[in-house]
């Protein structure tokens, strides 16, 4: 049975984490559905004044080879990141695992991933991995894809306040009641954040309503 771990790490426990040090303004979010192994995590979003930054960035002692931007949209660009033949880290733990890591967020505050696992007995060998490399993380949730489907829809609670304020303001009503940057201002985030999570919720809600007990470990990427 396929299980879905949501957990949250340190900044600096992902090797992207380092561009945090450079704008702690920056927030990061990578492509989503990505499958781990080789060439897994090439592309992610920066979000911030500049987010062209990344492309100064000299990332030493990292796996990650370079950094470029593909292309840019107001104050946030679709980067790809070329990853070391050495791998190492929750990067490698993640590759080596063959277990899917459904998305990932960071800020200076810390990352949030979801990943899923073909079932329990590899939860405990992601765990085991990451204590043999001193890796700290916390677990915010484990459900099955069954649990998925029976109730909340796995959203984070993130997600469910955006999408709530959302419908309660009429952002899904036509014509709409108030804008993306208004829902973004009453959320204390940037319209990108907002709109991040209303599709990333709504995606989570249509996937466990139509397709509640699909097996899905062939997701693709999708942009």
């Amino acid at each position: 049975m396929n299980v879905v771990v949501e957990l949250r790490l340190p900044p600096d426990e992902f090797a992207l984490g380092a561009l945090f040090a450079h704008r702690s303004e920056a927030r990061i979010e990578l492509e989503r559905i990505v499958p781990t192994g080789e060439g897994a995590m090439p592309f992610f979003w920066v979000a911030a004044a500049d987010p062209t930054f990344v492309t100064d960035v000299t990332l030493e002692n990292s796996p990650v080879s370079s950094v470029e931007v593909v292309r840019e949209i107001g104050n946030s660009a679709l980067c790809r990141a070329v990853w070391s033949s050495e791998q190492r880290g929750i990067h490698g733990i993640l590759t080596d695992h063959g277990v899917t890591l459904l998305d990932a967020e960071g800020c200076s505050d810390g990352w949030s991933f979801r990943i899923r696992f073909p079932d329990h007995e590899a939860t405990t060998r992601f765990r085991k991995a990451c204590d043999e490399q001193s890796i700290s993380y916390e677990v915010h949730r484990i459900y099955s894809l069954t649990e998925l489907s029976t109730g909340g829809h796995g959203l984070t609670d993130e997600q469910r306040e955006a999408l709530v304020t959302a419908f309660e303001r009429g952002y899904f009503r036509v014509p709409r009641e108030t804008s993306l940057s208004e829902l973004a201002e009453q959320l204390e985030i940037s319209p990108q954040a907002a709109s991040g999570r209303l599709r990333r919720g709504l995606e989570r809600m249509l996937d466990g309503t139509l397709f509640p007990q699909a097996d899905r470990t062939g997701d693709k990427d999708t942009n």
